[in-house]
This record gives C-alpha cells, structure tokens and sequence, in this order.
C-alpha cells in the first residue's frame, strides 16, 4: 500500500460494498469479501448468470440477455418454460406439448416453439405461441421435425432444418397463425442453429460438424462464411450481419464465434463447454443456458471493449 500511495498520492479506500464505479483504474477493497477490486476493461467474454431451475438438454429460446425465455427440452421431457431477467431464472406458463429438441424465437412476452421430440419416436409439428404467461395453440408446421432451427418474432417467423427420419432442407414462414413453405436450404442438415429475421436469416453449423453457414433474403438461402469451428447442436444469436455461435458438439466445445455478414471471427470461449443448450440475445449482449447432461447453467456474453468489476488476484 506504502508504494501504490506514494505513486498515486492517495489511499485506498475501504468498503463494505462495491460502489457505482465510472472510471478505468479506479481501485478499492470490498471489507466483505476481502478482495482488491479495480474497474478494468473487458474483452469479448462470457461471464455467470443465474442457474436455471430445471436442468435440461435440446430446449428452445427466445428474447434477450435481460428478458429470456427458456422453452421445454429434457430429460425427462418436459415443457416448462422459464423467464429471465437478467439475473435469475423464474417459472412461467407450461407448454401445452411437453417436447425436446425445438426451436423457438420471438420475445419473452410474444413467444413462438415449434417443432420437436416427444417418445416414443413422435416428431412434432405443433406451434405453441407465449404471451408472457400461458402458451395457446398456433398453426401446425407443413413438415413435423426436431432438431429444426428458427428465428424470427412471433408474428414474422422463420423454421429451417431439422431431422424427419432423414436430414431436411425445408423452411417455413409463421404469418401469426399458418405456416407457409419458403426456399428450401443449399444443404440439408439437422442439430442446426439460427438466428435473424424472416426476411434476413442466418443458418449455420448442424450435422457432421459442419461450417456450412447460409444467410435468407426471404425466399432463397444463398452461401454464407464458413464457421472457424464445425459443430453441431450449437446455438445462435443476433441478426444476419450481426450473428453469434456458441457452444455445440465436435465434441462439446465453448467456442463462440462472431459473423459481420461475411465472415467468422472466433472471440472469447464459454466457461462451460456444452452443447445442445438454448440460446437468445445479441451478437453484443448473448445469453446461454442449459445443455447437454441436464445443465442449469446460464452465461452472459458481452461485446467489448467494456468496463467492468475485477477482482485483483497474486500472480
């Protein structure tokens, strides 16, 4: 302390809680943790969030990193949902299909989950639609699939991919309430992830651990930017020029990459590697939780530079 006050000519205080902090640099020592704290700047990273309530694999999502929804999965298989508000977990209304491997999209309060698993053998093409607390019954997908991707919000959706007793290309629009038949994929494949809007869609990994990535115009898929790393059930977030891929299987991975409407930039890992887990957010602001092996748990990515709390540790 003698040094660092002689170099900066003022002590360090001592609290008892973390202050409101706005300036790189600034230092103090938290009296209840014990710890050095200094306000630092952050790379691309993934940080803790809120354990889910339900451990479970093959789940959808929707929303964003400070208003999420977790949607079925398993096992066992089940339909509860979950809401996120940026910190932790709480119940919401349960899906009238309980299912596995789906997908989802929309927002937490205008929720879509279509598709997916029930046993024995079932493939589902049931569409469920969330208004914040209870699921209703929407339109049926022409193809019943699982392990398909979506995007899109409730009333503008977009399914592609997926597993029908073989690999599927096809791609459906949601109008609100029927399902309509779009421009099928350049390659079929299931375990896929997504993330855009109907009219301007990103699909990307799935499979035999593919790179493949093809981007929608709202009728035809055209080649996309390879991925860094080929993987399946992965999950997706963001838009067509702004996308983010996490985690996935090749084997279980916590690699997370970046895409700019061209190309793939590989950014700060997971601290868990997992892989069919949920996903939702923004290419800045990303949320995954669950995964295979029953996880509970939930990251939060956030794009940097930021400025952020850190704890200073003896190297």
């Amino acid at each position: 302390m003698s040094t660092y006050y002689g170099t900066k000519g003022q002590k360090v205080q001592g609290i008892a809680s973390d202050p409101s902090v706005s300036q790189e640099g600034q230092v103090w020592y938290n009296t209840t943790t014990n710890a050095l704290k200094v306000l630092k700047s952050f790379t691309d990273s993934w940080s803790t969030g809120g354990n889910l309530g339900t451990g479970r694999k093959g789940l959808g999502g929707a929303g964003t990193q400070t208003a999420g929804l977790a949607i079925g999965g398993g096992l066992p298989i089940t339909g509860a949902t979950e809401e996120y508000d940026g910190s932790a977990w709480a119940v919401g209304g349960t899906m009238g299909t309980a299912r596995y491997f789906m997908a989802g999209c929309g927002t937490q309060t205008a929720g879509l989950g279509f598709g997916g698993y029930t046993a024995p053998a079932i493939y589902r093409n049931s569409t469920e639609e969330y208004d914040g607390s209870a699921w209703t019954a929407g339109g049926n997908l022409a193809t019943a699939r699982f392990a398909l991707a979506g995007c899109g919000t409730q009333t503008v959706g977009l399914a592609f991919g997926g597993f029908t007793g073989s690999n599927s290309n096809a791609t459906e629009e949601y109008n609100g309430s029927t399902w309509t038949a779009g421009g099928n994929l350049g390659t079929a494949r299931y375990q896929i992830a997504g993330c855009g809007t109907q009219t301007a869609g990103l699909a990307f990994g799935g499979s035999s651990y593919d790179t493949l990535t093809e981007e929608y115009n709202g009728s035809t898929w055209t080649a996309g930017g390879s991925l860094n790393t080929g993987r399946n059930a992965l999950a997706g977030a963001g838009t067509q020029t702004a996308g983010l891929a996490f985690g996935g299987r090749s084997p279980a991975t916590a690699a997370t990459e970046k895409y700019d409407g061209t190309s793939w930039t590989t950014v700060g890992n997971m601290g868990t590697a997992r892989y069919n887990l949920g996903g939702a957010g923004t290419q800045t602001a990303g949320l995954g939780f669950g995964g295979a092996g029953t996880l509970t748990a939930t990251e939060e990515f956030n794009a940097g530079p930021y400025l952020a709390v850190g704890t200073v540790t003896q190297s």
